[in-house]
């Protein structure tokens, strides 16, 4: 009979690696084997000579061979392969049908007729003594769902197993009695606090998602954020124009100083002085409007020192600490940082004098660019001006003059 318990432990390790058993998470080889050794662990503990371990043992083998997962838990498959592998091994029709009696009995809701059913459906619901009994619902849970499609949580779950544990099943042998009703009890008064505990956390989550959506505080952070950001890729956008109109500049004046200054020595090209001297004035101009709109100011000491008590004056500003002493900067920041009003009143001001910088180089840069506009107009004008009447003039008297041998 040994042989033939190791030849149908082989058997279930092979089926667990076939469809559909190879996606089960919790009712697979590794329960099965728990539940083996929950069979061995009640009969060791039995003082009954007169049990049938053979057909026990082959019987907790076959438990969880069937939809286990549905509503109707009759182990007609199991029932079926436990049958047709016991004939394939020419075993006794009373070990069969013994077998298939036990494992209908481990499933069944009626009351156990002797003491191998009674160890049998104590076996099959060991593991609701388990000291980890959360841990096993969770991976059960990833099974339910994935063989019934379902989204059961957790709690759900834990619910409907406070239910099977008070009302529907109780443990029928002695050493279960004995040994793991006390863990199963504990394993409900777990449950019951982790529904409540997990009940608390999620009533601690909402109310802290309504006070944060209801408290004004992370709406005025993020408008600050918004705004310093925004100010910011302003200062950054007109940086950008000011620079583009610099390059494009120095590209003209360059161009200039290469091939078209160099050929006013030449009197025949007296006539483009004038607007080329335009030209260049203008560009000069607006480069130098340029590099004022993109100069930094840092020194800022009258201020300062003339303000030093004074609260309207933006400490968050390196320009205006930056002549501070260590230690008077620390008293300006701890004056600063001691209630959410001075907080916000520092980032207020840092964003009014980030407004005033960025008027003054909006305006200073607009002036630029309609100086460089205008710069060009005129210049256009004067070049058409000067080569519709005196170029023309100037190539007709070459024209006609003979020239001298």
């Amino acid at each position: 009979m040994q042989a033939i318990l190791k030849e149908v432990e082989n058997y279930i390790r092979q089926l667990f690696t076939e469809s559909p058993f190879k996606d089960r998470v919790f009712y697979d080889y590794r329960h099965t084997l728990k539940t083996v050794d929950h069979t061995n662990e009640l009969l060791e503990n039995q003082n009954d000579n007169d049990l049938d371990v053979v057909a026990l043992r082959l019987s907790c083998w076959f438990l969880f061979l069937d939809d286990v997962h549905s509503q109707e838990k009759t182990p007609v498959k199991s029932e079926e392969r436990l049958q047709r592998f016991l004939k394939e091994k020419s075993a006794d029709q009373n070990l069969i049908e013994k077998a298939s009696e036990l494992l209908k009995a481990a499933w069944s809701l009626e009351e156990p007729k002797s003491e191998e059913e009674k160890i049998i459906k104590d076996a099959r619901s060991g593991y609701y003594a388990s000291g980890n009994f959360d841990e096993v619902l969770e991976l059960l849970l990833i099974e339910v769902n994935r063989v019934n499609g379902t989204e059961m949580s957790i709690n759900e779950l834990r619910e409907n197993y406070i239910n099977i544990l008070r009302n529907e099943h109780r443990f029928y042998s002695d050493y279960a009695l004995e040994n793991w009703q006390e863990q199963k009890e504990n394993n409900v008064m777990d449950l019951v606090a982790a529904i409540a505990k997990s009940a608390a956390r999620k009533k601690k989550e909402k109310l802290k998602v309504n006070l944060k959506n209801e408290s004004p505080e992370r709406a005025i952070q993020s408008l600050y954020r918004t705004q310093l950001r925004n100010h910011l890729k302003l200062s950054d956008i007109a940086d950008t124009k000011a620079n583009i109109l610099l390059s494009v500049n120095a590209i003209i004046i360059s161009l200039l100083l290469a091939n078209l200054i160099p050929k006013l020595g030449n009197p025949t090209n007296s006539y483009l002085t004038y607007p080329t001297v335009i030209f260049v004035v203008f560009s000069i101009i607006s480069m130098i409007m340029s590099v004022a709109a993109t100069r930094p100011k840092i020194d800022n000491n009258s201020l300062v020192d003339q303000d030093i008590n004074e609260k309207d004056i933006n400490y968050l500003f390196f320009g205006n600490f930056h002549s501070l002493e260590p230690n008077e900067f620390k008293e300006k920041l701890r004056s600063i940082i001691v209630d959410k009003q001075s907080i916000y009143d520092s980032l207020s001001m840092d964003l009014y004098y980030l407004g005033k910088v960025l008027k003054k180089k909006y305006q200073l840069l607009r002036w630029t660019y309609t100086v460089f506009m205008f710069g060009i107009i005129l210049s256009v004008i004067a070049f058409a001006i000067a080569l519709k009447y005196y170029g023309m003039d100037q190539e007709l008297i070459e024209a006609v003059t003979p020239d001298t041998p």
